[in-house]
């Protein structure tokens, strides 16, 4: 199916050089390879997101600040040996 789509000028330039360089005559396989790419993505992400939002208010208060404690010390023993 044909479409039209607004690039931004630098976008097309890299979209065509990437063409060329593949030795495609257009750049259709890439946008759809990409979008592709995108929506799939997007499919992988989701179960991720819900469960971050299942997961909301999940720490207590203590919990944080336990875990903050921990995090700093980890942090000062990392710097320490760096140096």
């Amino acid at each position: 199916m044909r479409t039209t789509i607004e690039l931004s000028t630098p976008v097309y330039k890299r979209l065509k050089s990437a063409a060329l360089d593949k030795g495609l005559r257009g750049f259709s396989p890439i946008v759809e390879e990409a979008l592709n790419e995108y929506f799939q993505s997007k499919l992988r992400r989701k179960p991720l997101a819900d469960a971050i939002s299942a997961a909301k208010g999940a720490w207590s208060q203590e919990d944080v600040v336990e875990w903050e404690r921990e995090r700093e010390q980890a942090w000062a023993t990392w710097r320490l040996l760096r140096s």
